[in-house]
Formats: C-alpha cells, structure tokens, sequence
C-alpha cells in the first residue's frame, strides 16, 4: 500500500507493480501528482504551479522511460534564461561566448564559470551529493571561488533563486553543485502535457499491472497491530484499508503526523523548513514573449510580492496555437506566509508593464487561476541534507518515501519511490 499519489508514490507503486506485486495508492486529493499536476485552459496544458524537469536527472529519466513517457514527449526550454535586471534584458547561456557579452560578468567571472562547469560536468550526481562542501553555503561557495559581486547578483542569485526557492542563497553548495551538473549535462523541460503527463502515466501503468489508485481518499492514522507492526491505514470517513506494508508517500507535513505517535524520531526529522510559492495562471489573448524560454527577474532588491519568475507555457506545448496563450508567473514566500493574491496580481502587472510597455496587460491578460503551494519545496541550509530521514522507520514495515529522504527536487522524489519499493522488496521476498 502507499499513501500519496505524488511522483514519490507513484514511483514506488509503478516499480512495485512492474516487478508483479498487487498495489493500492491511496491519494488525498481528486488526481494524482502532488505539485505535478497540471489543468486544461481552452485545451492549453497548464501545470498548477511552475517546474521543468532536468532531462539529466539519472533515476527521473529512467523512470520516464519505463512509463513510457519518451525523449519526444519532452519539450526542452532554450539553453540558457531570459533574465530583466530592471534595466534591460539579457539572455545568457553557459558557454563562454554568451557569459563573455552577459554584462554582470567579468572576464574571470566567465573563466571561473567554465572551471566550475568542466568540475561538475566531471564529476558524478552521487558524489557531489555527498561532498563536505554541502557545509556551505551557495553564496560562500561562490565567493570563495572568486566570483564577483555582479555576477552573484546578476546571474547566480536569480537563476538558482528561483531554482533553490532561496534569493538568499543559503542552500548547501553540495546541492548547488548537482544542480551545476544538471545544466552542464542536460537542459530544463517540460512534458508536452505539462507535467500532469508524468503522473497520469504513471498511474495509468500501476491500473494496467493490476493495482489500484483510489483518489479523493484521505488517509489520517495508520491502524497498529498488537505485534508493534502496521494492519493497514485509517481513513478520513473511518474505513480501513489493509496491507502487508505501507509506504508513507505524502508531503512532510502529513507524513509527520502519520508517523509521529509511533516513530517520533522520523517525525521530528520530518519538521523541516519550507518556501511557499504562489503561482498566477493568465490566459493570453496576445502573447506576452516568444521562444521556448524562462524569464527571471533578476532586478535588485527582495521586496514582497515580487514576481520571480515567468513562464509562457504554451510557446512549448501549443506553440502554433494563436490563442489563448497560457503564462505561469511564480512568486516565492515563506512556508507560513498567506500570499495577497491582489497584490500579486497588481505586481504582475507593473512588472509587464516595466518587461514589456507595448503590451496591454490589462486588455489581454486574464487570470485563469491562481495556485498556492504553502510547503512547495524544503529547504536546505548547510547540514540539513546530512539528518534527512531514511527510507527505513522504526515500524518494521512502514517505509518512508519523499524528496524529503533525498533533496527537493523531481528527481529526490522519484529516487525515493524507487529505493521505498526495493525495501517492500526486502521485506516481502
């Protein structure tokens, strides 16, 4: 049995499920994918907040390839970002010729960079993961490194600012380094139905294998057995449902509340810092830019509401598409801020109107629908990645899966669902 319906689940249940075993995901909200979901605007692909998949994620690709989900299914972004510095916009990429006419870098800052890269590039996922450089921060780490201040602030700070979910640059530089990696090695994309695709697939297999994935099914306890181990799991409407094993596949927040009477000390590693982030999704009766891009607001100053970045979907998945043109614009808080959606949407707006001046913003674009993910992503400072919590619990047949057992990103989330259902594995031969 697994308790969450999100790629961490989903690649338990799909692995399980392939190797012959019978599966219940049991899933709380109406669909499956957690933060990977995506909605229709008008036919247009919309992911319910803003995420791209590293195509060299090592376990993510091979997951999508066993769902069946191919490298055509998969529309890259344009190597490099479209960056605005309150100023005037930039495109950069990482090779020397672009990072040389990016005007926050020097010529040493493009000599340090291609130092960088060729280290990464070299080097694998694992141990940049592992590295003692995870007891620093990105900011530390780049200076020591040497870099200026401009292409701190220019380049590093907005793109993995948006990345990290942290301006500050506080992540490890361990992670920063795998992240380095994932640029140098891949590119960033998207499915060509949004991300939603992965999850729909997914379960799709896990059904045509002879599992179950019940949506809309909330679970709030597990039910223990006189022995110590767990019979199965207590639903909202007070049903039970029973399994030799169960994988506890939901968000931090839950998975600690399901865990904590009988494993406190998984529970507490559980309580883990967070970034919220709200996305606003218009549709465009014009589009707003051209080409498969990011746009990241790289202009000085973290100022709230700030919009951190800006996506126009539908120039990768419906680029022939005239209209509705479907653009994703993401502001990241804190985990327990409660965002002022109005005030967003009057930013959003002053921000077109600086990126783009010949645009009627308010003629052409309508909010279609506005997305909050409170806990998105969990945060890690220098330290935090060495006291994750493991697979394993102290319930002899309840194991954990979540980026949370890895680090916050698809591919932590689907690393874990596999490692979860080697462990079923184990337990049940």
């Amino acid at each position: 049995m697994v308790v969450g319906g999100g790629l961490a689940g989903l690649a338990a249940a799909f692995r399980l499920s392939a190797a012959g075993r019978t599966v219940t995901v049991l899933e709380r909200d109406d669909s499956v994918g957690g933060r990977a979901r995506s909605t229709d605007i008008a036919g247009v692909p919309a992911d319910l907040g803003f995420q791209s998949i590293f195509t060299a994620y090592p376990e993510t690709s091979r997951f999508l390839d066993e769902i069946g989900l191919r490298e055509r299914d998969l529309i890259p972004f344009a190597r490099g970002a479209v960056l605005h510095d309150g100023i005037g916009w930039q495109q950069v990429q990482l090779g020397a010729r672009s990072l040389q006419r990016f005007r926050a870098f020097t010529r040493g800052d493009v000599a340090r960079l291609a130092r960088l890269a060729a280290e990464v590039g070299a080097s694998s996922s694992a141990s940049l993961l592992v590295s003692d450089l995870q007891d620093q921060t990105i900011e530390e780490h780049l200076r020591r490194r040497g870099f200026s201040g401009g292409a701190i602030e220019g380049f590093f700070r907005p793109l993995f600012g948006v990345i990290t979910l942290d301006r500050d640059l506080q992540s490890d530089a361990g992670y920063f380094r795998f992240l380095m990696r994932m640029l140098v090695r891949g590119s960033a994309a998207i499915p060509v139905e949004g991300h939603g695709m992965i999850a729909q697939w997914a379960a799709a297999g896990v059904r045509q294998r002879g599992g179950v994935v019940r949506t809309g099914t909330e679970v709030v306890r597990l039910s223990m057995g006189p022995d110590g181990r767990a019979e199965g799991v207590v639903l909202s409407d007070g049903g039970v449902v029973r399994g030799r094993t169960v994988i506890v596949a939901a968000d931090a927040v839950r998975s600690r509340a399901l865990l904590g009477e009988h494993d406190p000390a998984t529970a507490s590693a559980l309580d883990l810092r967070a970034a919220g982030v709200t996305t606003l999704i218009y549709a465009l009766a014009r589009s707003f830019h051209r080409g498969r891009t990011i746009v990241l607001n790289a202009a000085p100053g973290g100022g709230r509401p700030r919009v951190d970045l800006v996506a126009q979907e539908s120039n990768l998945t419906r680029p022939e598409q005239e209209a509705p043109h479907v653009l994703l614009a993401a502001s990241v808080h804190e985990e327990g801020d409660e965002p002022d959606v109005g005030a967003l949407e009057g930013e959003m707006a002053r921000t077109a109107g600086r990126w783009h001046p010949g645009y009627d913003w308010g003629r052409h674009a309508r909010l279609a629908d506005v997305v909050v993910h409170r806990h998105a992503q969990f945060r890690v400072p220098p330290g935090v990645r060495r006291h994750l919590p493991g697979s394993r619990t102290a319930i002899g047949n309840v194991v954990l899966a979540g980026d949370v057992t890895h680090h916050p990103s698809i591919e932590g989330a689907v690393a874990s669902g596999r490692a979860a259902a080697d462990i079923v594995s184990e337990l049940i031969p």
